[in-house]
């Protein structure tokens, strides 16, 4: 048998690359190099390119499986949430808001973090704001945070999204309480003022107004009203609340001092019978 007919011998034999047949192949080749006789020098040389290509077929078929074992993981996504490193921070962005909080937990786990990712409705203005966060066994190094990307966009339009960031290499336990926007009937888990822009009263301020004089505002605007009855501090620093008195005494004559986002279309008023020199609720 010449050079070129083995050759042809061992090209015929050569089966499917998968990664069992190439491994037999390569066995096969193996033998045939070492009893080659001493004088066919080319013809091991042939041997060995043949097995140098079935070594690499092997690491085609086998690679990617091997890499992604090897590699520390730096990206995760599911339906709900798509986690990206960046230098040294991951950053999630959240695809669907109103996902069971369990698969924003997932990814984070996926990628080594013991984070768990909480979302709350919140009016407009809360949307991406944190409501708190909660560490446990973490060092200096360790961060949490959250917000809108890019900064300061409005949420729902076109390249605004809701992100939360954590620290490559987190070590302890985090749990995040983000904004997020509300469905039409929840209501709010965050403080605001319904006067600020983007929010249902907004450049409208109640302070001190009678309660007649804010409803013609609301009424303006197609908003509907609840009440929170409060009894300023005798001084006027801050106030208490009592949670039997019920909204339906308060009459026309009675003072507003805030006006909160309660709902979608909807705002709550604090509100006392009797003013005092100082608004109880910001302090001025």
């Amino acid at each position: 048998m010449n050079e070129m007919t083995e050759l042809e011998h061992f090209r015929s034999e050569v089966p499917p690359p998968t990664p069992d047949a190439l491994t037999a192949q390569e066995d096969r080749l193996l033998n045939a190099l070492a009893t080659a006789p001493a004088a066919g020098r080319r013809s091991r040389l042939v041997l060995a390119g043949l097995l140098t290509a079935a070594a690499v077929a092997t690491a085609v078929v086998a690679g990617p499986t091997l890499i992604s074992q090897d590699l520390y993981p730096t990206a995760y996504a599911n339906s709900a949430i798509d986690v990206q490193l960046r230098g040294d921070e991951y950053v999630a962005r959240i695809i669907d808001p109103f996902a069971d909080h369990t698969l924003y937990t997932e990814a984070f786990n996926a990628l080594g973090l013991d984070v768990a990712l909480v979302l709350r409705p919140a009016s407009p203005t809360g949307v991406g704001q944190i409501f708190r966060l909660g560490f446990d066994g973490t060092t200096r190094k360790d961060r949490l945070g959250g917000g809108l990307e890019p900064e300061g966009c409005t949420y729902g339009h076109p390249g605004c999204a809701l992100t939360v960031t954590v620290t490559k290499g987190f070590s302890g336990k985090g749990t995040i309480y983000i904004g997020r926007p509300a469905k039409p009937s929840e209501s709010y888990q965050n403080n605001a003022d319904a006067g600020r822009k983007g929010e249902s009263l907004e450049g409208y301020d109640p302070n001190g107004h009678t309660v007649a004089e804010v409803l013609a505002e609301t009424r303006k605007r197609g908003l509907e009203v609840m009440y929170q009855i409060i009894q300023p501090a005798p001084n006027g620093e801050g106030f208490s609340v009592n949670p039997r008195e019920r909204s339906a005494k308060v009459g026309d004559h009675w003072i507003v001092w805030a006006a909160e986002p309660y709902r979608q279309g909807a705002v709550r008023l604090l509100v006392s019978e009797k003013r005092v020199a100082k608004n109880p609720v910001y302090g001025d």
